[in-house]
């Protein structure tokens, strides 16, 4: 057989070619996919590094001394510690609460939004909560679930204070002028955060500020700026987020919502925390590193940040802009959620992420809840439940040691502190950015 040294002149030049055009061949039908490789390379490494960070940011040491009522430390006691809530929002709306005629549905929808959220967002559309002036239809359902959601420790926001989609505003207010829009907005705003002082905290002050028309006249900018006026002079200790959608992936500090965010800030607005709704568009598959790529750039603006509206699909359509390829599923959605989850658990700046419709029922996109019609729990709702109640969840137990102490690693959050064997019961609320070392009098 001949070598390459032992062929001719023409030989060595045709052997040449034939190399580079079966190179060439084999890189035209590699090129497709090597952009889709390179892509899941990035995401698997950055989704490596989550686990580290989560432990960095959502973690504490937490330190637990007995004592006798007389302050002596109390040694060799058997001490169980158990969380019973994140100080993370894990998040859904609420919207379809006790509206089941099934039977039996109504409790299973309380049991599985319970067993996996302690954040609530309740329906405030102005359209249906005030359909007449004056005459609130929605308000004792709306009531008869804060009151649960209270009971079962559950903190609630209200979704939104203003939006200007047909939805968003009543019919009834098309017949006033600017001037008396702007007073009809402004008691609305009062009205509600006032009324509900004492049971909602958070609310969407304005909702998709950059994606509809300002009220009354106003420019985009006023209109949202004296929106949050108006809420903050009424309960200053009120949390108000501005939410907009088609942001994660897309916009990395460059856009519109940036920029009306900065110009508020820039004006001393007092708005406390930045809405990235991530269901637009609605097929997509956002790469990891474009989810961190956004956090990053929203990060900069010094506000809290919440995933305000997540709903990723299980319907049979094709997944689109990733490097992701394939028909979304119910494994599809699932993947999809553990790494979202993942990515925005582990940047320091995320509060919170609230998924948008707990059951396929009443979800607004096909396929988006985390139980199926029949109310049975989809894949997602299962992962959902080992990354929040397992992984992300500390409990153990341990012997106080000679000065009455015991010390371990936890998420911070709402912890149960069981004594010998039951006897006496205790809960701490191990809180960021305070010292979590806690004395329990015996």
């Amino acid at each position: 057989m001949k070598t390459y040294k032992n062929l001719s002149h023409w030989g060595k030049t045709g052997f040449i070619i034939f190399l580079i055009i079966n190179a060439s061949f084999i890189f035209l039908l590699l090129s497709p996919i090597i952009p889709n490789l390179i892509g899941e390379l990035r995401d698997n490494q950055l989704i490596a590094e989550c686990e580290e960070r989560i432990r960095q940011i959502r973690t504490t040491p937490i330190r637990v001394q007995l004592q006798f009522a007389n302050g002596t430390p109390i040694q060799g006691w058997n001490v169980s510690f158990n969380q019973i809530n994140h100080e993370f929002f894990f998040g859904c709306n609420i919207y379809s609460f006790d509206s089941f005629s099934e039977p039996g549905y109504n409790e299973t929808y309380r049991s599985y939004f319970k067993r996996l959220f302690n954040f609530a967002v309740l329906p405030f559309y102005w359209k249906a909560y005030e359909p007449e002036e004056g005459v609130y239809p929605t308000e004792a359902h709306i009531n008869v679930t804060l009151d649960w959601c209270i009971q079962n420790n559950i903190t609630t926001k209200g979704h939104p204070l203003v939006w200007t989609r047909p939805y968003g505003k009543p019919d009834w207010i098309s017949s006033k002028n600017d001037t008396e829009l702007l007073g009809i907005l402004e008691h609305r705003i009062k009205t509600l955060i006032t009324k509900y002082q004492q049971k909602i905290e958070y609310w969407d002050i304005v909702n998709e500020p950059v994606h509809t028309e300002p009220f009354a006249g106003l420019s985009r900018f006023d209109f949202v700026f004296q929106s949050v006026q108006w809420a903050n002079a009424t309960n200053v200790n009120a949390d108000l987020t501005v939410n907009d959608y088609g942001i994660l992936g897309h916009d990395f500090g460059h856009g519109p919502f940036y920029q009306l965010l900065s110009d508020l800030i820039a004006q001393n607005s007092p708005f406390h925390s930045i809405g990235l709704q991530a269901h637009e568009p609605r097929t997509d598959w956002i790469p990891a590193t474009e989810i961190w790529k956004t956090l990053e750039a929203y990060s900069q603006l010094g506000k809290q940040l919440f995933i305000t509206e997540f709903s990723p699909i299980s319907a049979p359509v094709p997944i689109t802009n990733s490097w992701k390829k394939g028909i979304w599923s119910e494994e599809a959605q699932s993947e999809y959620a553990k790494m979202f989850y993942t990515v925005c658990f582990s940047h320091p700046s995320v509060r919170g992420i609230v998924w948008w419709d707990l059951t396929d029922l009443t979800s607004w996109l096909e396929g988006g809840g985390l139980l199926r019609d029949d109310m049975t729990p989809k894949l997602v709702y299962n992962t959902l439940d080992q990354l929040i109640n397992n992984e992300w969840h500390t409990e153990g137990f341990q012997i106080s040691n000679s000065t009455g102490w015991i010390e371990f690693q936890g998420f911070y959050g709402k912890y149960n502190i069981s004594v010998q064997e039951g006897a006496y019961q205790f809960q701490i609320d191990v809180k960021s950015g305070t010292s979590n070392q806690f004395i329990l009098k015996i």
